[in-house]
C-alpha cells in the first residue's frame, strides 16, 4: 500500500494532467449528450487542474507575491461564473501542462549538476597495516593511505605514494584524454582510475575535496540570478496587479466579462518569467561539465563586459614547473652557490624556490644550515646562516639591502635573461656570489589564446609579472600579448589594474589565486587557475578553471556572453508575444483558449531557446 502511495505522490502531476485532459476530450466527444454534461465535465476538469493552480496562487499571495497563477485562478473562476466552463478548463489545463513541460526542461538543464552528484565517490579503501578496509568516503582522514583500483573513483585529494595509472579527469576538467600519474603526482577526488593501481596519501577529504567544492559551487551558482532576472522578478511584482486592474477597466468600459477575462489571462508574462532561469542554468551547467566554473548568474554581466584581460605569467601562462637551467658562481663554486640558495628557499612556496630545491636534490647537494627566514613579497627571500645573511631574489632585493651587481655581473645576468631565463641572484653578507637561471615552459594551450580572446570581443591583453622584462617579453612575443608590465610587486599589479579601470576598461585578471590575490580582488572579473590554489581560487574568483587550462579563458568569456545574449533574445520575444496577444484581444481576434495556447507555446519556445546552451 505504501508503495502505491509513493507512486501516486511521484506521479501526481502527470495524473492531474491526464485526468483533466481526458475529461476535456470526453466533454467534446460526448457533447451530443447535451450542454449540461458538457458544462459539468468541463467544470470538473477545471477544478481538477485548477486546484493546484489556486493552491500555488494562495500560497504566493500569503507572502505578498502577485503571481501568474493568481491571474489564471481569477480567470478560471470568472469563466465558470459566466457559464464558459470550456474556457476555464482550457486555461487551467494549459497552465499546468506548460508548467510540466517547463519542469522537464529545467530538469534536463540541471543534468550537469545531477551528473556530478552521481559521480561523487561514496566509499574508499584505506590501508591498515597489510589489510584493506572499505569505509565511507567521508570517514577518510587526512594522512590515511587510500588504495584505488581500476574502474574506481578517487575519493580524496592527495599525492600518489605508490603505483602508476591512467586517470580520467573529464568530470573535473572536461579533458577527454586520460592523464598518466605516478609517484609524487597530485590526484583529485572524483577522477577515475582507468587502468593501473594507486596508493594515495589523503590531503583533503570529505567536503574539503576539490570535487565536493565543485558540486557545492555549481549548485550555488545555478541558484544565483543575473541582474536582468532580478529586474524581471521585481517587474512581476507590480505587473500582475496592474494587469488585474487593467482587466477590471476593460470590463467597466466594455461590460464584456469574456473580453476582460481574456485580457487578464493573455496579459500573463509567462515567457518573461522563464526568460532568464533556463538560459542561466543550462549555460552554467554546460560550462561546469567542461571544467569552467562560472560563479553564478549575478556575475555574468560583469564577465560579458570585459574588454581587457590581464595575465600573470608564472603558473598561468607557463606550466609553473620551472627548472634550473644554469648555475653561475662569481667567487664560489656552483655547488656552494646552489647549497646557499637552497638554504634560503627552504621555507618558500614560490615556483622558483621549488626549482632551486629540486635542482639541489637532483645534484645531491645538501642545503646549507640556515634559520630566521623572511619572505620579501615580489623581491625574494632572506635567511641567516653560520656564514651570515643569505639573499636570493631579484636585483631590487639587493638594492633594498644596499648592495648591487658589478657591471660584469650585470652584463652576465642580461645574457641569461635574453636567453629567456628568469635569474635569481644569490648574495652572502651583502656581496653577490652567483646567479641561478631558471626556465619555465609555456603551456601548450596558451598558444592561440590571444587570437581566441580577440574573437570573443576582448580588445587588449596585458601581462603583469614580477619577472624580469626580457624573459616576460620573450613569452609575450611568442603568445602575441599586446602589452607587458614586468618587474612588478603585488601592489604594483593592483595599480596597473586601477589605471586601466580609470580609463574606462572592464578588466579581467587571470592568475593562480595565491600570489595574485590582491590583483584578482581588485579586478572587475577574477579568473583563477583552480588547481594552483584550489580552495582559495574556487571560493574567491568569479571564474575558476578547474583543470588549470588557460585555453579555457576565451570559452569562459564566450559562454557568459552567449548566456546573456540568449536571455535578451528571450526577453524581447516574450514582451513582443504579450503585446501582440493583447492587441489581438482588444481587436477580438484572440480568445481565451487560443490565447492561452499561444501563451504556453511562447513559454515552451523561450525554454527551448535557453536549452540551446546545453550544447
Amino acid at each position: 500500500m505504501s508503495r502505491y502511495n509513493d507512486w501516486l505522490i511521484r506521479n501526481r502531476e502527470k495524473l492531474v494532467i491526464a485526468t483533466s485532459g481526458s475529461l476535456i476530450v470526453a466533454a467534446w466527444l460526448l457533447r451530443p449528450l447535451g450542454n449540461t454534461f458538457h458544462f459539468w465535465a468541463m467544470t470538473l476538469a477545471a477544478i481538477i487542474a485548477g486546484y493546484t493552480v489556486a493552491k500555488e496562487a494562495i500560497g504566493r499571495l500569503s507572502t505578498r507575491q502577485f503571481s501568474i497563477s493568481l491571474l489564471v485562478t481569477i480567470a478560471a473562476i470568472g469563466a465558470i461564473v459566466i457559464g464558459e466552463a470550456w474556457e476555464a478548463a482550457a486555461v487551467t489545463w494549459l497552465y499546468i501542462f506548460g508548467g510540466f513541460l517547463e519542469g522537464l526542461t529545467l530538469a534536463r538543464t540541471r543534468s550537469a549538476l545531477r551528473g556530478l552528484v552521481d559521480l561523487m565517490p561514496r566509499t574508499a579503501k584505506i590501508k591498515r597495516g597489510e589489510e584493506l578496509v572499505t569505509v565511507s568516503a567521508y570517514e577518510v582522514k587526512a594522512g590515511h593511505v587510500v588504495v584505488v583500483l581500476p574502474g574506481e573513483s578517487i575519493p580524496v585529494d592527495g599525492k600518489v605514494v605508490a603505483g602508476r595509472a591512467s586517470v580520467d579527469t573529464s568530470s573535473l576538467t572536461g579533458e577527454p584524454l586520460p592523464a598518466e600519474v605516478a609517484v609524487d603526482d597530485t590526484v583529485l577526488s572524483g577522477t577515475i582510475c582507468q587502468g593501473g593501481y594507486l596508493e594515495v596519501v589523503a590531503e583533503r577529504v570529505g567536503t574539503d575535496t576539490t570535487f565536493s567544492q565543485l558540486v557545492y559551487l555549481v549548485a550555488e551558482a545555478q541558484e544565483q540570478k543575473p541582474k536582468v532576472q532580478r529586474t524581471l522578478d521585481a517587474f512581476a511584482q507590480w505587473y500582475t496587479p496592474a494587469v488585474i486592474m487593467a482587466a477590471a477597466l476593460v470590463y467597466l468600459g466594455s461590460r464584456n466579462m469574456h473580453l476582460a477575462l481574456t485580457f487578464l489571462v493573455i496579459g500573463c508574462p509567462g515567457a518573461l518569467v522563464v526568460a532568464a532561469p533556463v538560459a542561466v542554468v543550462a549555460g552554467l551547467g554546460n560550462s561546469a561539465k567542461h571544467g569552467i566554473l562560472i560563479k553564478g548568474g549575478e556575475r555574468l554581466e560583469r564577465i560579458a563586459k570585459a574588454d581587457v584581460v590581464a595575465f600573470d605569467k608564472t603558473g598561468t601562462l607557463t606550466l609553473g614547473q620551472p627548472q634550473v637551467a644554469s648555475v653561475t658562481g662569481f667567487e664560489l663554486e656552483e655547488e656552494r652557490v646552489l647549497s646557499l640558495a637552497a638554504a634560503a628557499e627552504l621555507r618558500s612556496e614560490h615556483h622558483l624556490a621549488t626549482a632551486i630545491l629540486s635542482a639541489a636534490e637532483k645534484r645531491q647537494i645538501e642545503p646549507a644550515p640556515a634559520d630566521d627566514w623572511t619572505i620579501e613579497a615580489g623581491l625574494g627571500v632572506v635567511a641567516h646562516g653560520p656564514d651570515g645573511e643569505i639573499l636570493v631574489g631579484n636585483r631590487r632585493l639587493l638594492l633594498s639591502r644596499g648592495t648591487d651587481l658589478t657591471p660584469e655581473q650585470a652584463a652576465l645576468m642580461v645574457e641569461h635573461e635574453e636567453a629567456g631565463e628568469t635569474v635569481a641572484i644569490i648574495a652572502l653578507n651583502g656581496q653577490a656570489i652567483g646567479l641561478i637561471g631558471i626556465t619555465d615552459p609555456i603551456k601548450p594551450d596558451a598558444f592561440g589564446l590571444v587570437k581566441a580572446l580577440k574573437r570573443t570581443g576582448i580588445k587588449t591583453t596585458v601581462m603583469l609579472t614580477g619577472d624580469n622584462p626580457r624573459a616576460a617579453q620573450l613569452v609575450a612575443d611568442q603568445l602575441g600579448i599586446d602589452e607587458v608590465r614586468a618587474g612588478l610587486l603585488p601592489e604594483q599589479k593592483v595599480e596597473v589594474i586601477r589605471e586601466l579601470q580609470k580609463t574606462g576598461h572592464v578588466v579581467a585578471m587571470v592568475g593562480d589565486g595565491i600570489n595574485d590575490a590582491p590583483a584578482l580582488a581588485i579586478a572587475d572579473v577574477s579568473i583563477a587557475m583552480g588547481s594552483s590554489g584550489t580552495r582559495v581560487a574556487m571560493e574567491a574568483s568569479d571564474i575558476a578553471l578547474i583543470g588549470d587550462r588557460i585555453g579555457q579563458v576565451p570559452g569562459a568569456i564566450g559562454i557568459s556572453r552567449r548566456i546573456l545574449g540568449v536571455v535578451r533574445q528571450n526577453v524581447v520575444f516574450a514582451v513582443a508575444t504579450v503585446l501582440l496577444l493583447l492587441a489581438g484581444v482588444v481587436l477580438q481576434v484572440i480568445h481565451l483558449g487560443s490565447g492561452m495556447a499561444i501563451h504556453e507555446a511562447s513559454v515552451l519556445l523561450v525554454t527551448l531557446n535557453g536549452m540551446r546552451l546545453m550544447k
